[in-house]
């Protein structure tokens, strides 16, 4: 997929520069997300003492209960690997 630019003030170059300026803030933008959500499931590890695959894991399959914070472990879990999809995918068009 390619776009055009038809633009007389501005370079293909100066274009060039800003889509990948935008693209570097973004992946840092998801960095930041990254490292907090990490800490999150950090501090759910270290609460039930089980490793955040090992708990997911088990969750959805069924063998754990339903409270609250296995529910917040979960979508911290599915969220941290979509933003780990998501800054994968930028990074490769940064190359």
């Amino acid at each position: 997929m390619s776009l055009e630019v038809n633009s007389i003030d501005m370079s293909q170059d100066l274009v060039k520069k800003t889509v990948f300026k935008t693209l570097r803030t973004k992946t840092e933008e998801i960095n930041v997300k990254l490292v907090e959500a990490r800490k999150m499931m950090m501090y759910y590890e270290k609460k039930y003492g089980m490793k955040t695959d090992r708990f997911y894991e088990k969750f959805t399959r069924g063998s754990l209960g339903d409270d609250l914070d296995s529910f917040e472990w979960k979508a911290l879990k599915e969220i941290h690997d979509e933003l780990e999809e998501e800054k994968k995918a930028l990074l490769e068009a940064i190359k």
